[in-house]
This record gives structure tokens, sequence and C-alpha cells, in this order.
């Protein structure tokens, strides 16, 4: 693990904010995580297709779905992106 240094003047006020700062981030990610993957389960659902069939480049692209799945594989990195986002917060410790 590396460190980030912050130098203030006043770490008593700072240091609760820094606190609350990534405590909000990281609700705010949560919330983000679960209407992403809410829509991602009705995506799959109103398509009737497996997420990681689609993933693995097993599905097909047909023309009448096609705007349909590209939303799907959307949503679907948006997910992995959020995921790696929470994790690199759970994995902040602040040393005072």
């Amino acid at each position: 693990m590396q460190k980030i240094e912050i130098t203030t003047q006043d770490p008593e006020r700072v240091l609760p904010v820094l606190k609350d700062a990534i405590e909000r981030q990281k609700r705010i990610l949560t919330q983000s995580l679960a209407r992403t993957e809410a829509r991602i389960n009705e995506l799959a659902t109103h398509l009737n297709i497996d997420p990681n069939l689609l993933l693995s480049s097993q599905i097909l692209h047909p023309e009448e779905k096609d705007m349909d799945l590209l939303e799907l594989e959307g949503e679907l990195e948006i997910l992995h992106h959020l995921r790696e986002q929470l994790e690199s917060l759970e994995h902040i410790t602040i040393c005072s």
C-alpha cells in the first residue's frame, strides 16, 4: 500500500471532514451499484439473455436487439467501474 500525506493547520477539523466524505462516497457508490444492478437485471430479463454470456461475446447482436444489447454492455461496464471504485475506498485507512 502507498501513503498519501495531507498537511493541514487544523487536523481536528479536517479529519472528520475527510472521514465523512469517504463514507458519503461509499454510500453513493453503493446506491449507484444497486440501481445499475437493477437496470442490468431488467435489460437481461427483457432480452432473455445471461449478461455473463454477453460479456464473453457468446451472444450475437441481431439488428433488432443491437441497441438494447449495447445498453446492457454499457451498464455492465459501469457496474465494473463502480465496484472498482468502492473496493478502492474500502481499503482506505486514515491515520491521525
